[in-house]
């Protein structure tokens, strides 16, 4: 009967103390996920709440990490043009943005499962932004074209800007890899 009694104190120690440790250990790994330095950890359990976690993170701070999505434009040229072009195949990879990243503090990005767009949908292009950003690295000016876009044939359809990779041209595909 002592032997009994000893191993469920035993038992119920340890239990106690997983449940203390166990929870700091996990808090202490989310705590990191955040940091830039950190990618994965080691134990299943924690893993699985690490993964669902960083999804979250990363589908909302992926316009923050990139360059034109946080960092105000040093100029902005625009120009008028009128086509008719159609989305790229990898169209989702890119942001769908309401102005020109760069040109407002607080640009708003739409989600591109909202519009209802697919694969190879017309596009209606009405204006070309080219944004100059200087390098956080080397100080070296960059640019990037954005063009304004629609999805229906009315000019007073809803227009948003995006990058030259969301929209087919000759151009783009000269230098597709």
């Amino acid at each position: 009967m002592f032997i009994r009694g000893g191993l469920t104190m035993k038992k119920g120690l340890t239990t106690a103390c997983l449940l203390v440790l166990l929870p700091l250990g996990l808090f202490g790994c989310s705590s990191n996920a955040g940091d830039k330095g950190s990618s994965s950890s080691s134990s299943s359990s924690q893993s699985s709440q690490a993964a669902s976690s960083s999804t979250s993170q990363s589908s909302s701070t992926t316009a923050t990490n990139r360059n034109q999505g946080s960092q105000k434009a040093e100029k902005i040229r625009y120009q008028n043009v009128r086509y008719t072009t159609r989305l790229d195949n990898e169209y989702r990879e890119e942001q769908i943005y309401k102005y020109v990243p760069g040109s407002v503090r607080n640009n708003k990005i739409y989600d591109w499962n909202t519009l209802h767009v697919s694969d190879q949908q017309k596009v209606y292009v009405s204006e070309k932004a080219v944004a100059t950003f200087k390098d956080r690295d080397d100080n070296e000016l960059e640019h990037e074209d954005f063009y304004r876009i629609r999805f229906s044939r009315s000019n007073t359809a809803q227009k948003y800007w995006v990058n030259d990779d969301v929209i087919e041209n000759e151009r783009n595909e000269a230098h597709d890899d």
